[in-house]
């Protein structure tokens, strides 16, 4: 009997040393809201790093902060806003413009440096407001400019916070180039609160933060 019981407890820790490796769990994907008011502290080393399928929501007055680190330039990559009507060349919507002004607030704690827009209605009234709020000039770009615009900020503005406003394939662009993958689709036509950070060493050494605004 007592054979047979050893020779019992030998197979059960057998099955239990298999199936600690045959069952380890599954990825999280993690989605937080951040509630009314909340300060929100990006810094190389927190938490707050998600991967490319993860979300922070940033809701009503919520601001951003995000510490300038030795050798470590912040991009902010938007698309613009929501916009009225089907021209060529469309303004932003009532909605547009609340959003743009809510990016100003998130924003209002930051020193940015330089804020850069297409030269295109949508793109620089969305860019606008925090501007004005940084007592900032509008830089405009060409919208396929993209690596000499990285070049010139790695460049010239390094260990800088820069706002970058585009469109849904400018922004893919420069958070492709930046991270050195072809990781970024062009952003949905009906996207416009996706707000990237990407926190750049040098060019193709960047961590990227998702959020929605």
């Amino acid at each position: 009997m007592k054979n047979i019981f050893n020779f019992l407890l030998v197979i059960c820790l057998f099955a239990l040393f298999m199936n600690s490796f045959s069952c380890s769990p599954d990825p999280v994907i993690e989605t937080e809201t951040v509630t009314v008011r909340d300060t929100i502290i990006v810094n190389t080393t927190d938490t707050v790093f998600v991967s490319l399928n993860d979300t922070i929501i940033l809701t009503e007055t919520d601001t951003l902060i995000l510490p300038k680190e030795s050798k470590l330039t912040n991009f902010i990559l938007i698309r613009h806003a929501e916009v009225s009507g089907l021209s060529d060349d469309p303004a932003l919507s009532q909605a547009g413009r609340d959003r743009a002004e809510k990016l100003a607030n998130m924003l209002s704690v930051l020193d940015l440096d330089r804020v850069y827009s297409t030269d295109w209605k949508r793109t620089s009234q969305t860019a606008t407001p925090t501007a004005e709020n940084q007592g900032l000039d509008l830089t405009l770009y060409g919208a396929f400019d993209h690596d000499e615009i990285i070049d010139d900020v790695l460049t010239n503005v390094n260990e800088g916070q820069i706002l970058i406003v585009g469109h849904g394939n400018t922004t893919a662009n420069f958070l492709n180039a930046l991270t050195g993958t072809e990781d970024y689709p062009d952003l949905a036509e009906d996207a416009y609160d996706n707000l990237f950070i990407v926190n750049t060493r040098s060019l193709g050494d960047s961590e990227v933060v998702h959020l929605k605004y």
